[in-house]
């Protein structure tokens, strides 16, 4: 069925799906074109620029004085100047709840029906990224898009128990507001303190700093060789074995939710296909 699968999406990659890859890539140029700063303007030629690329992932213990279960994940390019260019090669997004019954990454995809209460919050628009002169704390701020998610899951079986389909109903309740991520202490932790809400808390599991660019497709984490960011069947297969996983009902990834749906679909898969190389 998976193999199946796989086909379907990898057919479908040269239509719907292609525009919002396309569109998406436009903010990440892609590693071996004839000059990733052609998209910028000219004035970014003349600025100096720090080459650090960061990427941080992290475990949200705390949300104020309540205990949460939830992730952080974010890649930027850390510069000197505060430039319109440069800001929108950040992305950063936390998922979190206080449901501490039902992990939001969990392999089990139970047969009975569930009602899930998640948190999330995705930046819109970086203000800046920065690092300390000693690379040792990163700052990051701008527009954030907080969402409270309630997601009504109805599973359908057969006579033999097994899930014949599911239907999803998802309530999502939005605000914007500033706010501010930090990481201190060597790499180790993070507070993302977003107006109207009590910060966020915890700590970082991996960070990672290159001169090159990330690909915001590549899944795996294999950054063994140069071409280590190059999308590969192997990042495909990753996301097609996802596929159809919500929070609290498969093992959703925030970082595999390209389209912000909270689920796991065909977009996607074949967001991640459009761009193997």
């Amino acid at each position: 069925m998976r193999k199946k699968l796989a086909v379907i999406l990898l057919a479908l990659v040269a239509v719907g799906s292609l525009s919002y890859a396309i569109s998406y890539a436009q903010a990440f140029p892609m590693r071996g074109r004839s000059n990733m700063f052609n998209a910028f303007s000219g004035a970014m030629s003349i600025r100096p620029l720090q080459k650090n690329w960061v990427r941080i992932d992290g475990i949200i213990t705390q949300w104020g004085s309540t205990n949460v279960i939830g992730f952080l994940s974010t890649q930027t390019k850390a510069t000197l100047f505060n430039t319109s260019d440069t800001r929108k090669l950040s992305s950063a997004s936390a998922i979190w709840t206080t449901d501490k019954l039902r992990p939001l990454l969990t392999a089990i995809r139970t047969k009975e029906n569930l009602t899930y209460v998640i948190y999330s919050a995705r930046l819109s628009n970086a203000s800046v990224a920065t690092l300390s002169y000693d690379a040792n704390n990163f700052f990051m701020n701008g527009t954030w898009n907080v969402n409270t998610v309630t997601i009504s899951v109805t599973v359908i079986t057969n006579s033999s128990g097994n899930i014949t389909s599911v239907h999803r109903d998802t309530d999502i309740v939005p605000t914007t507001a500033y706010g501010e991520l930090t990481v201190t202490d060597n790499w180790t932790k993070f507070t993302l303190a977003i107006d109207g809400i009590d910060p966020l808390t915890g700590s970082v599991h991996r960070s990672m700093m290159r001169q090159m660019q990330w690909n915001p497709f590549k899944i795996t984490d294999d950054l063994t060789d140069s071409a280590s960011d190059s999308v590969t069947k192997t990042d495909l297969t990753a996301v097609a074995k996802c596929y159809g996983n919500m929070p609290g009902w498969g093992n959703y990834d925030q970082k595999m939710d390209f389209n912000f749906n909270y689920r796991i679909d065909i977009a996607d898969v074949a967001t991640v296909a459009a761009n193997v190389q």
